[in-house]
């Protein structure tokens, strides 16, 4: 049996030291029980080098474990090494992400990093053994990512769960990006935190992530910074974020890399109570670089992406804008917000179209649905936005127009009706809108009425819009997108000018 057991030990540390050279693993001890079929291994330590920098870039440490029902007979015949069970607990587990080499190395690192990452990739793809697991199991481990750069924490989870099933190495899977293949996985972790950039985090208290379905529950997307610091850290405007959402899932998920292109599938995407709360003060310097269009940006994507269906329900959603010192920003507000979202994707050839349908309470008591399509594939960005907004008290408004366009409105809106056909350059529009004794007061620098301005505006106002045959006024427009603002401030600025051509004719104020 002694002997027997020598024969195998000698075998595997031979194996060990016949990884690819990007992998390094050490331990201070090694025993096997061929009869038993156990191995146990002493302070196992496994580390992964970068191909750019040659540094470690992934390190797993354990105090030890053992792995049962170990079938030396293949590993001895047929070199396959076949595992039964690979149980790990309490890892530390840590991944620098994104290390780079200094400026004074970029130029050898240039030189070299393509022969280093050629030379590593052909070593992993010569290394010639099959392995076998059946069940991979990872409990409580710590995680923790670094910032290559900056060595700061990314992300880290005080406990991650990983059970892969199936796992299989060979010489055909280690030529993929993902070099082995597993038939199930199941994930589960806590409190899991990480950053998304230099001013937002993102925060989780549990995530389950199986075959059949994802899970997020406890989900925060939120700026670091309270609107204050944030607003004097900034150089150009930027939102400020406090995005929570109870629950969402994604069904079916699927993910993968086809010719070095990665694609992520679902079948329905549910998001359950989005509160989002979205804050810009407009007091910081603009931000003048192009924002291109939802279609533009899915059609750009570096993934293929398909999702048939995503639905939003019993959100709510406030944005805040800051127009000026001393004066607290106005707001606009959806409550009850719910959508469907269909063909969320780059992948779908024309006239497939992305669409969204809304149903929403504008400032919780205007009943508004909202209808918007677009083909991705279109490169003249068309879109159709639809919107029908039900009695709406216009004072509701002037959290908004008193502090950006300094109007103070009174009366009632029964009905409003718009579409917006428009591209990346301009729309056009067609505005209907049924009213009750509509008045508008201009306000002056103190936000006191102005009583001569005001006088001379509603001059212009027809008091009852029911004097017209069905209760309508009909106004078309034609609006000129300003490229360096969003989609949103596209639709307002249309709703916009259909309400000015209603109320003050072609008089622009």
């Amino acid at each position: 049996m002694f002997f027997v057991n020598s024969i195998v030990e000698r075998k595997l540390k031979e194996t060990l030291k016949d990884l690819p050279e990007s992998v390094h693993f050490s331990y201070s001890g090694l025993h096997v029980n061929v009869f038993q079929g156990v191995l146990f291994v002493e302070n196992p330590e496994l580390e992964v080098l970068s191909d750019v920098t040659n540094e470690v870039n992934l390190k797993v440490k354990l105090e030890d474990f053992k792995l049962k029902n170990v079938s030396y007979w293949q590993y001895v015949v047929n070199g396959t090494i076949h595992l039964d069970q690979v149980l790990l607990q309490d890892a530390q587990v840590s991944y620098i992400k994104g290390r780079k080499k200094s400026n004074s190395n970029a130029m050898q690192t240039e030189r070299t990093s393509a022969s280093k990452s050629d030379q590593q990739s052909k070593s992993l793809k010569s290394f010639n053994k099959s392995i076998k697991i059946d069940t991979f199991n990872l409990s409580h481990a710590l995680l923790t990512v670094y910032e290559g750069v900056s060595d700061s924490i990314f992300l880290k989870s005080e406990s991650v769960n990983i059970t892969l099933n199936g796992i299989s190495f060979d010489s055909i899977s280690a030529k993929k990006n993902i070099p082995f293949t597993y038939s199930n996985y199941r994930v589960l972790t806590d409190s899991l935190k990480f950053n998304v950039g230099v001013y937002e985090t993102v925060s989780l208290q549990e995530l389950k992530l199986t075959k059949e379905e994802w899970q997020v529950s406890g989900f925060k997307f939120q700026t670091k910074y309270s609107k204050a610091k944030f607003s004097k850290m900034l150089k150009k405007e930027r939102d400020h974020f406090n995005v929570q959402i109870d629950s969402f899932y994604i069904k079916q998920p699927e993910f993968g890399s086809v010719n070095n292109r990665f694609y992520f599938k679902s079948d329905t995407i549910l998001v359950k109570q989005p509160d989002i709360k979205i804050y810009r003060n407009k007091l910081v310097a603009d931000d003048y670089t192009v924002k291109p269009l939802y279609s533009k940006m899915l059609r750009d994507l570096k993934i293929d992406l398909t999702l048939p269906i995503l639905i939003l329900s019993d959100g709510n959603i406030v944005y805040e804008e800051k127009v000026k010192t001393g004066v607290r920003a106005g707001s606009i507000v959806f409550k009850d917000f719910n959508a469907t979202i269909k063909n969320i994707s780059n992948t779908y050839k024309s006239p497939t179209k992305t669409e969204l349908d809304i149903q929403t309470n504008f400032f919780g008591t205007a009943p508004l649905h909202a209808n918007w399509t677009f083909d991705v594939n279109n490169k003249n960005d068309d879109f159709t936005f639809k919107t029908q907004i039900g009695t709406l008290p216009v004072s509701r408004l002037n959290r908004f127009t008193e502090h950006n366009l300094n109007i103070k409105l009174e009366g009632q809106f029964d009905k409003i009706y718009t579409r917006i056909d428009g591209n990346v350059s301009r729309s056009f529009f067609d505005f209907n809108v049924k009213y009750e004794d509509v008045k508008v007061h201009v306000l002056n620098k103190k936000k006191k009425r102005n009583r001569f301005l005001s006088s001379i505006a509603n001059i212009f106002i027809r008091s009852d819009s029911n004097k017209n045959t069905d209760g309508f006024i009909e106004k078309k427009g034609r609006v000129t997108r300003d490229k360096t603002k969003s989609v949103f401030n596209f639709f307002w600025l249309n709703m916009q000018e259909g309400l000015k051509l209603v109320f003050l004719g072609d008089g622009i104020i």
